[in-house]
């Protein structure tokens, strides 16, 4: 298929990504030959898939590429620039293997609705934000989790009444439901009996599809544009280099592509498609993009819903609600011809699967995929897995794209919804890894927080930032730290057809490094707390400092 520009020509630059030139290392600049850049220091981390990571002493960087790298400092070839880096610790660029920019985007400019740890602060935010943006007559939010809360039964539209002045949309920190009030029920027609293929609605609480019962008011460009430069600033400022969106529209692809062009943009993305007729018909008509900043050739679809919401789709029913066993958001005769439709046009199949059924269903299926083509179909999540079905990870073409920090938010409560029994085959992530040989990595930003180090530290010590529990939740299924540090690098460039771009310290990749104050390969775990970005490097450039 053809690949064409996929634009927007009459967009103009309105705010240059503006890159720190001052150093916060030592910085030499020698004569005016040589390649571009030389980085040396004594602990440059070289993730080979040895038990013990090697490091290097120099690498060399030309046109924002390596071009070279040795660990005998006398051999370093000579630079214009020399980037010192004692004291640090360098490591390839951090990658999300599954974000969403368009939401952390939204986030910035909504209510806050995280780490909220009652409905009476979720309603004292609003109306901080309702007293702030008065001329506002729609509050929309992100972030409640009533399983944070004394009481976790979910909300109501009548716990929102004294805001009737108003249409209030609050979305559950998975993105899996939404908290409206009454505004919103009569403004849109919804009752408690209202039918919804895939989803439901209770007092004011629509699951899953039952979102879709609701047009929110679209943002223009102008917004967007200035959302989305605060979003690549904060990914920098966390260390993360590049990353893989987990489900855009066209219209949205195309805006990201037009910040690219515009050189605004600078951080490769491997965006994935939502599946949608529209969104996949266009990419039919005008062909993939396959930019160094841009891979437009994957597919997300959605098999069920989020446990938190109990929409994860189980085997058996909810230990605490009997009789219920989840949502079907995608039937298997719709799988397969999602699956085969795909493969038709050559793109990569990324499937969200959290329950126990769905996971199996989707394995099952992916199980049928050609083991002589390069497919790498996709599982997104795969949390709940019952252990005979880890065998299906040894196919060449099935990849599981997990995210650790779902582990430790999930572990307060996930007893609750699966039973003892259940729960311990959850979470498998060493289980995965050790069929597969490789596991990528991500946060699923802004349901978890958008740092890296926070999946780090989640998949090698399974606890929260308090160190609890102390042995770990379901410790056995720890990922020791150069099989986490290759999941946040080369098994997530790989997972996106990207492992010959970046996610590794080797000759023609892109010179993206993360540069840290701690060793995260010592033997002694630093702590997180103290563990700190100090430097994003992107295609040779300082594009962070602390």
């Amino acid at each position: 298929m053809r690949n064409i520009s996929h634009t927007f020509r009459f967009l103009f630059v309105h705010n240059l990504f503006l890159l720190p030139l001052a150093l916060l290392f030592s910085c030499s600049n020698q004569q005016e030959q040589g390649i571009d850049v030389v980085i040396t220091g004594e602990n440059i981390h070289y993730l080979d898939t040895s038990p013990s990571s090697k490091t290097l002493r120099w690498v060399a960087i030309d046109d924002g590429r390596i071009v070279d790298f040795g660990g005998d400092l006398e051999q370093r070839p000579q630079a214009k620039k020399t980037i010192k880096t004692s004291n640090s610790h360098v490591y390839p660029g951090f990658i999300d293997a599954h974000g969403h920019i368009f939401g952390y985007a939204e986030t910035l400019h909504t209510v806050s609705l995280f780490g909220t740890k009652s409905k009476e602060e979720c309603l004292e935010r609003i109306r901080v934000f309702k007293e702030t943006h008065p001329e506002k007559d729609w509050v929309i939010g992100r972030g409640w989790d009533q399983n944070d809360w004394e009481d976790t039964s979910y909300p109501t539209a009548i716990d929102l009444e004294e805001f009737e002045d108003s249409k209030i949309y609050l979305t559950r920190i998975d993105g899996h439901a939404a908290w409206v009030n009454t505004a919103v029920l009569d403004d849109y027609g919804i009752e408690n009996s209202s039918k919804v293929n895939g989803g439901s609605v209770l007092d004011g609480i629509l699951v899953d599809r039952a979102q879709e019962l609701v047009t929110l008011p679209k943002y223009d460009s102008k917004f967007w544009r200035m959302a989305l430069l605060q979003t690549q600033d904060s990914l920098v400022k966390y260390g993360l280099t590049a990353l893989t969106d987990a489900g855009l529209h066209y219209d949205q692809i195309l805006l990201l592509d037009s910040l690219i062009e515009e050189g605004a943009w600078k951080l490769p993305v491997n965006a994935m498609i939502s599946n949608t007729e529209e969104d996949l018909s266009y990419f039919e008509q005008h062909g993939p993009i396959e930019k160094q900043l841009l891979r437009v050739k994957s597919v997300k679809a959605y098999l069920d819903g989020a446990l938190g919401s109990r929409g994860a789709l189980l085997r058996a029913p909810y230990h605490d609600l009997p009789q219920h066993y989840g949502l079907h958001l995608l039937s298997p005769e719709e799988l397969e011809k999602l699956r085969e439709r795909c493969i038709a046009n050559e793109w990569q199949l990324c499937v969200h699967a959290i329950g126990d059924s769905a996971h199996h269903v989707l394995l099952k299926s992916f199980e049928q995929l050609d083991r002589n083509r390069d497919l790498r179909f996709r599982v997104e999540h795969a949390q709940i897995m019952t252990p005979e079905d880890s065998s299906y990870y040894t196919h060449p073409n099935i990849i599981a794209s997990v995210q650790p920090t779902h582990a430790t938010s999930d572990m307060y409560w996930a007893h609750e919804r699966l039973g003892d029994e259940r729960l311990e085959h959850s979470y498998s992530y060493k289980r995965i890894l050790n069929a597969a040989g490789k596991v990528a990595l991500g946060t699923d930003f802004p349901i978890e927080h958008i740092d890296p180090l926070a999946t780090y530290f989640s998949a090698t010590t399974r606890r929260d930032k308090e160190h609890w529990p102390e042995e770990g939740f379901l410790g056995a299924q720890a990922l020791t730290p150069l099989q986490t540090l290759r999941g946040m690098t080369v098994d997530a460039a790989y997972s996106a057809f990207r492992e010959h771009e970046y996610g590794s310290i080797a000759k023609g990749q892109l010179a993206n490094f993360t540069i840290l104050n701690r060793d995260l390969l010592a033997a002694d775990q630093p702590n997180q707390s103290e563990t700190k970005v100090l430097r994003t490097i992107v295609a040779g450039a300082d594009i962070y400092q602390d």
